[in-house]
């Protein structure tokens, strides 16, 4: 019998969300008829995102969560009994499940016969904690088969989330009825486990890099005069761009020759134009928007050392892991990374590159001076992040725990 798995992705697909497209073709690969569950398809061309999601089909497989719920209420009322009728049989777990709701509302039935599809898919693999719904509560009921797996990667375990949801329970039906729930870095583990995630079902998995296409360029040793810093990331507090400038100030005012990009987009967008403006760096500091996965690649590839100035948010929101990290090390790029987070477990500190302390912008630019006058401390850091994000993040690598996971929940179904 065909191995399934249904992937549930708040929107599909996000340009900055690659991980989630390498997650579903890692369970292609390993043999599984493979759904995508969305609440909606994102508005971006699927080709600007990842390769792999034209090479896979990807698109063939997505599901729009649709309750085909009719908007006329008179209607909709006159559906709701045809469903109910066509679905007697299956009353206590429907009881049960309204149960789970303060109000009574005519669309819990539609969610509930929509969700009905994938009651006999092995796995349900929930991608970020708070795109958890209905799936808590259709297990709760006892109806819903499929062995769930959540997985954090984030923003999804601070809270308020979103600005406003408050954490009054809000995962304890998820935790007690998920059968596997895993965390990017321990960092992320331990926020998971102090909001009451049980340990014995908690595992750390990170975020693996394609090391077949991010890879040190043939014959790229750093000989240009100008240092060349880059750092890419959505445009958020938490990604702490600001102090990246901050520490351009600094050197360009020791008459360093060095230059910045920044590749992303984000709300703080207009806040760093700003800063740029203040310091006059236009110069030096570069806001190079969105770009596509080969294009991130490239200029990598023509840069020499990698920043990551992240800070914690008013949540005390920080980041977890820090994908672009590894995948500037796995160009050849050492980094220098405040340490925030997660971020400390991406680099192997002195070997791979430098963890300075967080805000710590003075010793950032001790560290950029020290690349600077000395080209061959980057080419040799550089060669070891390679084989460091090679023995520790490669996809391969990550796909061997997903693959134990994977055939052990589909094992006991």
């Amino acid at each position: 019998m065909a191995k399934n798995i249904v992937f549930k992705v708040p929107e599909f697909p996000q340009i900055s969300e690659t991980f989630i497209v390498a997650q579903i073709v890692t369970a292609i690969q390993l043999g599984y008829d493979v759904k995508i569950l969305v609440r909606r398809i994102a508005n971006v061309d699927p080709k600007s995102c990842f390769d792999l999601i034209e090479e896979y089909d990807l698109m063939s497989k997505v599901i729009v969560e649709d309750y085909k719920r009719p908007n006329n209420k008179i209607f909709r009322l006159i559906k709701w009994f045809g469903v109910l009728s066509a679905n007697l049989l299956d009353l206590p777990f429907i009881l049960k499940y309204y149960k789970e709701y303060s109000k009574f509302s005519l669309t819990h039935l539609f969610e509930w016969v929509f969700y009905k599809q994938f009651i006999t898919y092995e796995i349900v693999h929930i991608q970020f904690g708070n795109n958890k719904h209905p799936i808590d509560k259709l297990k709760k009921t006892g109806y819903f088969k499929p062995k769930v797996i959540l997985t954090f990667h984030g923003h999804d375990a601070f809270f308020p989330l979103n600005g406003f949801i408050e954490n009054n329970g809000y995962y304890d039906d998820l935790f007690k009825y998920a059968n596997i729930i895993t965390a990017n870095t321990p960092y992320l583990a331990d926020k998971v486990l102090e909001l009451g995630c049980p340990s014995d079902k908690l595992i750390v998995i990170p975020v693996a890099v394609d090391t077949a296409f991010f890879k040190p360029k043939k014959n790229n040793n750093k000989v240009s005069k100008t240092l060349k810093l880059i750092t890419v990331g959505r445009l958020d507090i938490v990604k702490g761009q600001s102090f990246c400038i901050e520490s351009m100030k600094l050197l360009i005012q020791k008459g360093f020759d060095v230059t910045l990009k920044i590749i992303g987009e984000g709300t703080e967008q207009k806040n760093l134009e700003n800063l740029i403006k203040k310091y006059d760096l236009a110069n030096y500091v570069f806001l190079k928007g969105s770009q596509s996965r080969e294009e991130i690649r490239t200029a990598l590839w023509d840069h020499d050392v990698y920043l990551l100035t992240g800070q914690a948010t008013v949540s005390g929101l920080r980041e977890s892991q820090g994908l672009a990290t590894i995948e500037a090390q796995a160009c050849g790029l050492p980094a220098i990374v405040f340490d925030s987070g997660g971020v400390k477990y991406t680099i192997h500190d002195k070997i791979t590159g430098f963890i300075c302390d967080e805000f710590d912008v003075d010793r950032v630019v001790e560290k950029v001076e020290l690349f600077y006058q000395n080209r061959e401390l980057i080419n040799d850091m550089g060669a070891q992040a390679a084989v460091f994000v090679k023995n520790e993040y490669a996809q391969n690598e990550i796909d061997k725990k997903w693959e134990i996971i994977y055939s052990t929940l589909s094992d006991e179904n």
